[in-house]
């Protein structure tokens, strides 16, 4: 688990707590004893594992290919330092290189002088070549072990022995001669190492010999070397070393860090800038370490197609492609722009943990999201005015081949980002043709019409509808609204925030709503009597703002609460409550030229019509036709309720990924959250291609099993309790999730291939 620390208090503690122990005025003993001791307090991802092997320590975090293998050399100027020194560091790398890190333990001098280390380092990397390719295997190491690394690749290759796919280098001591004159000048801004540990461990590794040839990389001869990358800090005492180095190699990429101290990535659990460094270090040895390039399709350029384009893109494994119909990004918030479109969870939760917003009210108003999207979107190769009508499956060619409005394209994965809310829902109404004024959906707002003085005529009263008719009726001469059910309304705590938040404000306001939210998912599935509070939060509100009791009965819901979506607002009751307003509860049987007729025979008569009547939920893909393995369409798969293992793949369709999928939707949460853990599983799915898959599909059992879960799950919650868009004409419930956020980030943090026929 990370942690986020401010940088002066990491460099503080670097300085008062690590520094010391390397100082060579310590007996070696406890030098190493120390060490130890603070590698092992280091944070490590979730669900890392480490096993003790014959020559240290393997480093796993979930979802590591153990088709490939980094084989890293700890630093620790060949005197202190272990496998447990590094294991935190081990374990980052782990994460984002996708492949488990062996960590080596060497012998050590003084006991062990050179050639001990390097021995064992050879040792270990042919021993890793008899199981592994070596295009499977990277090596890696810090400071002395970044020194070891270079003298092993030059000995590999002297010796005709296959060198690795890919190196990392992290802050590497490869000038034993100690005559850079970085390490005086900036031994006072370097927080973790200082000239007495490097003189001493050269002392002790050579025993005052001369250094020999293999030890002195930046004057042999590097070419035919595998990609290096190097990061450094640029305040270390090391980084001329690095600078030096780099302009000898061939093919390098170097991160030279600002303000950063030596072997900052040892505090990649702690340190925002040393997790990026070293996540940055380790996507380029996942890329070098994979077997081909992946060509990508996402279709849709909302929150999810927009986020995994984002990750796909830092992971670079291959070719992505966004492809969007219309002219601009930003999916339902950038077709919803009637009067008063906002977001109905607080901004610093409808947002990506990796970008944050600038936002102006807590409750993010249509424009500020549309902005955020389009600032992340950024440079993303996104295709825009490219509708994709269909995408059929070539099992002979394992590729998708979709059909758009500019052509075909071919593409290895597909990755549908079209979401529940994209297709509008219009009830037909008899009649409805022959009305002659204006009629449109919120979805699709006509702002060339005026309402102004006009009677109004609002079907439905959803999450829509509660927004834009607060904001339309002080203007207009009427508005009737037609309401099929009344939903529950608790208040909406809004407000303008003056100033952008500070980190920790948003992390804190994200922890805060994030138990809020939970705290309701489990009142709708789990715990029903939570629940109670937002019902009691409804009535208190409807009964302070609605004072006519005849208007109050028919804004009293009549299933239990939470069974529809549980909508925010503060000023809807007071909208209803205006002279102007009027809510009519009879079924609309006809519309007229002049406007709407209800059951009872009164015809309202109006000037325009707008539906606030919501989306067609459960046209997960359409209008694109989908068609997987032997001529199996997925419409037909799903003609009785749409369903996909964690929502996101199906049998018989291999390398599709789904966001936003059936029993996604959170009755109470943020579905970016919902959308982020998606991604993170996809890509998953997709770094599987990049190392060698022709082909991935989840088990149809596994599929089938975890189906009859979630309708298990569902059957025991509130929304079985009436009818809504989450539940189907035969009832089953295709759109919900039944837990909470949490629950599916752990379910979808490992894509386990077990799971899946990879061909």
């Amino acid at each position: 688990m990370r942690l986020t620390l401010p940088c002066a208090a990491v460099r503080t503690a670097t300085r008062l707590l690590v520094a010391p122990s390397l100082s060579p005025r310590l007996p070696t003993s406890v030098a190493r004893r120390l060490v130890d001791v603070q590698g092992r307090l280091l944070p490590v991802p979730r669900g890392t594992r480490t096993d003790r092997t014959a020559d240290g320590l393997r480093v796993r975090t979930p979802g590591a290919d153990p088709q490939r293998r980094v084989l890293f050399l700890h630093g620790g100027g060949y005197i202190v330092g272990s496998p447990w020194s590094h294991r935190s560091l081990a374990a980052w790398l782990a994460e984002s290189t996708g492949a488990p890190v062996d960590l080596l333990d060497y012998r050590l001098a003084p006991e062990h002088p050179y050639p001990a280390g390097l021995d064992d380092a050879e040792q270990a990397y042919t021993a890793l070549l008899r199981t592994h390719s070596a295009q499977h295997l990277a090596l890696a190491g810090d400071s002395a072990g970044g020194g070891l690394v270079l003298a092993l690749l030059l000995r590999l290759r002297d010796k005709g022995i296959p060198l690795p796919a890919t190196v990392g280098l992290i802050s590497p001591w490869v000038d034993l001669s100690l005559t850079d004159p970085h390490i005086e000048g900036n031994a006072g801004s370097d927080a973790m190492l200082g000239p007495g540990l490097l003189r001493a461990g050269l002392d002790a590794y050579l025993g005052g010999r001369p250094v020999p040839p293999e030890l002195r990389p930046l004057e042999a001869d590097l070419s035919g070397l595998p990609p290096v990358h190097v990061l450094a800090g640029a305040d270390e005492v090391l980084v001329g070393d690095a600078d030096r180095l780099v302009e000898k190699l061939e093919r390098v990429t170097y991160r030279r860090s600002p303000g950063m101290w030596h072997d900052h990535a040892l505090e990649a659990g702690l340190l925002d800038r040393a997790h990026a460094d070293l996540r940055e270090l380790g996507l380029a040895l996942r890329r070098d370490l994979a077997a081909r390039r992946p060509r990508v399709a996402v279709v849709g350029a909302g929150f999810g197609g927009i986020g995994m384009g984002t990750a796909l893109r830092e992971d670079d494994l291959g070719g992505v492609t966004v492809l969007e119909k219309a002219a601009r990004p930003g999916g339902v918030w950038r077709d919803n722009t009637y009067p008063g479109a906002a977001c109905d969870v607080p901004s610093h939760l409808y947002s990506y943990s990796f970008a944050a917003g600038d936002w102006s009210r807590r409750f993010a108003p249509q424009p500020d999201i549309l902005r955020y999207l389009e600032g992340v979107a950024g440079e993303l190769p996104v295709r825009y005015d490219t509708e994709v009508t269909s995408a059929s499956w070539d099992d002979a060619a394992a590729v998708w081949r979709l059909a758009t409005s500019d052509g075909e394209i071919e593409a290895e994965a597909l990755v549908s980002a079209c979401g529940q809310l994209s297709h509008p829902a219009v009830p037909e109404l008899p009649g409805l043709g022959s009305f002659t004024g204006p009629v449109f959906h919120s979805a699709r707002w006509d702002h060339s019409v005026d309402l102004r003085g006009k009677r109004i005529g609002v079907v439905g009263s959803g999450a829509s509808a509660i927004q834009f008719v607060p904001a339309i009726a002080p203007d207009a001469a009427r508005v009737t609204v037609f309401q099929r059910s009344a939903p529950y309304v608790i208040p909406k705590t809004d407000r303008p925030y003056r100033r952008p938040a500070s980190r920790l404000r948003a992390r804190l306001a994200r922890t805060f709503w994030t138990g809020f939210f939970e705290f309701g998912a489990l009142g709708f599935t789990a715990i029903k009597p939570f629940a109670r509070v937002f019902a009691l939060a409804h009535h208190a509100q409807l009964r302070l703002q609605v004072p006519e009791a005849g208007l109050r009965s028919r804004l009293a819901p009549d299933y239990p609460v939470g069974c529809k979506r549980v909508l925010l607002s503060s000023d809807w009751f007071r909208a209803l409550a205006r002279p102007n307003v009027e809510v009519r509860t009879e079924k609309i049987v006809e519309v007229t030229a002049e406007g709407l007729r209800t059951a009872d025979g009164v015809l309202h008569p109006c000037d325009v019509i707008v539906f606030g009547t919501g989306f067609r939920t459960q046209d997960f893909l359409a209008p694109m036709r989908v068609t997987g393995r032997a001529g199996r369409e997925l419409s037909e798969e799903w003609r009785d309720g749409a369903r996909a293992h964690l929502g996101v793949t199906v049998p018989g369709f291999p390398n599709l990924f789904v966001l936003y999928g059936p029993n996604t939707n959170v009755g109470s949460g943020s579905i970016v959250h919902m959308l982020e853990c998606q991604i993170r599983y996809a890509r998953e799915g997709i770094r599987r291609l990049a190392g060698g898959a022709r082909s991935i599909e989840v088990r149809p059992d596994v599929a089938s099993a975890y189906d009859v879960e979630m309708q298990g799950r569902l059957g025991d919650s509130v929304w079985t309790e009436c009818t809504s868009w989450y539940r189907t004409d035969s009832g089953r419930i295709t759109n919900n999730w039944p837990g909470t956020m949490r629950e599916y980030a752990r379910r979808t943090a490992v894509f386990d291939p077990a799971e899946y026929v990879v061909d």
